[in-house]
């Protein structure tokens, strides 16, 4: 009986935050979204998926731990932050009791519980039960976790937009670009991408330089298809439910612009918030490309990029 009745609260509760739209931060890989998903998440009103309900996707009950980290706010900043304000943290040892702090993640085995696909399904059927799955997942994340609005940040969903908003038909999105260069360059030093299948090439960019080919054009190129993707997929949502930005902007005024975001987003002002915002720092990584890069891999970067980097009003 007692299981009923908790089943029934958790039911409700779920339902309850299931109304309240979440918020969808999309853009190219290494433009920012991880430090200002971070970022965002630290508000108390704020769900997520964390990295325990990664490794177990169908308990989002295990999203109840997030309350814990909210208690230890220096554990919580260090474990999700490391000691220079680095959003990612991953491929890097670190003591065991950080990596038990429950950290907001992608979370794509969600996703795959979910049974939602990198691309939108031609089944209409099959759709509505995958979006159906979503919404009550993230309704008990959210529910479990304590937050009201559920913020979420995966590169995939630059290709699901069309999808998401269907399913969730007040959701937010928050679109931030950063100059591809230093994007490019930015990829090239992460331990995940040599492995990654680049959905615009159906492999790895280690099988893209066996191949023979430059491997400054697949980091370039992928920056591209990021944009490319990202913009046909919010080309199909009304512009009321769109925040653009730029990475640039953000790490010039990043509390401002976070605050700006929080009230699109639906998350009020809290002085808990801005005390934790306070004590990080936001380096600006975004002119690395000019002195680490020499003259002929800019070219060669640049030649991939122009059109776009001319769309989005960068000197080229």
């Amino acid at each position: 009986m007692r299981t009923q009745r908790v089943e029934e609260q958790e039911g409700a509760a779920a339902v309850a935050h299931a109304e309240r739209p979440p918020v969808f931060l999309v853009g190219p890989a290494r433009s920012g979204t991880s430090l200002l998903y971070k970022a965002l998440c630290l508000h108390p009103d704020a769900a997520y998926i964390s990295n325990w309900v990664a490794r177990f996707p169908t308990s989002p009950r295990l999203s109840w731990l997030n309350r814990l980290a909210r208690r230890f706010p220096e554990l919580r900043r260090r474990a999700w932050f490391g000691d220079d304000s680095n959003a990612y943290v991953y491929g890097t040892r670190r003591p065991l009791h950080v990596r038990l702090v429950p950290m907001p993640v992608e979370g794509e085995p969600v996703y795959a519980a979910c049974g939602v696909p990198l691309q939108d399904d031609v089944s209409p059927e099959r759709t509505v039960r995958q979006q159906g799955a979503l919404r009550r997942a993230f309704a008990r994340i959210a529910a479990a976790g304590g937050g009201s609005v559920l913020v979420n940040k995966r590169i995939g969903n630059n290709r699901r937009i069309p999808f998401l908003a269907s399913a969730f038909p007040d959701a937010r999105f928050v679109a931030i670009v950063r100059d591809g260069r230093g994007v490019a360059l930015s990829l090239s030093k992460v331990d995940w991408w040599e492995r990654s299948v680049l959905p615009w090439y159906g492999a790895t960019p280690a099988r893209w330089a066996a191949e023979g080919r430059d491997p400054w054009e697949a980091c370039a190129r992928n920056w591209v298809e990021d944009v490319r993707a990202m913009e046909e997929g919010l080309s199909r949502v009304p512009d009321s439910r769109v925040l653009r930005l730029s990475y640039e902007s953000f790490v010039d005024s990043p509390l401002a612009t976070l605050e700006r975001i929080a009230g699109f987003a639906g998350l009020g002002r809290e002085a808990e918030w801005e005390r934790s915002l306070a004590r990080l720092t936001f380096p600006d990584r975004n002119d690395a490309w000019r002195s680490e890069l020499d003259p002929a891999t800019v070219a060669t970067i640049t030649a991939v990029q122009r059109a776009t980097l001319e769309e989005y009003g960068y000197d080229v």
